[in-house]
């Protein structure tokens, strides 16, 4: 079996030489318009959902970043949606919208983000909490608990408040 196969390998050699020739240089090709990347329905009706989804460890290339990723899903997303493209999408580098910062005013334009107005910082309060058994009406024990601020303050008394005749 074995000399039947090197026979075959022999006469194939055999039959003639092996020339080998330059392929003829493909004729050079005008560079065409990058093609818009098509993109899913349900990325139109949500980009940020299709972003996220797109842009995720489990389905991004292993050697994209999460930049990259972003920038390309932005930059397909921009080309598709146009106009209807949210403002938190736009890809980097683009214009900004700007809009009359005041109603009377019509030469004030405010480019960019909205200014949001500072919140009011809200701390918790510290408290002091004792846990005491309290006898019920109908036998047995109930455990309440009683909080008070921890600076010593008076609770804020809880329930109805009418006032009735300025007290």
């Amino acid at each position: 079996m074995l000399a039947i196969v090197f026979a075959v390998m022999l006469q194939q050699a055999a039959t003639g030489q092996v020339v080998w020739e330059e392929p003829a240089a493909p004729p050079p090709v005008a560079a065409a318009p990058a093609a818009i990347p098509t993109i899913p329905d349900s990325a139109r009706a949500d980009p940020y959902g299709y972003e996220r989804a797109e842009c995720s460890p489990l389905i991004r290339k292993a050697s994209e970043s999460m930049e990259a990723c972003q920038a390309r899903v932005r930059a397909a997303l921009a080309a598709n949606l146009g106009e209807a493209l949210p403002p938190g999408l736009a890809p980097a580098g683009a214009p900004d919208e700007c809009r009359q910062a005041a109603a009377g005013d019509r030469y004030a334009l405010q480019c960019g983000a909205p200014d949001r107005p500072a919140r009011a910082e809200v701390r918790p309060q510290e408290q002091t909490c004792e846990s005491r058994p309290r006898a019920r009406p109908e036998g047995g024990v109930a455990w309440t608990e009683e909080c008070r601020p921890a600076d010593g303050r008076a609770p804020a008394e809880e329930g109805l408040k009418i006032k009735l005749f300025g007290d």
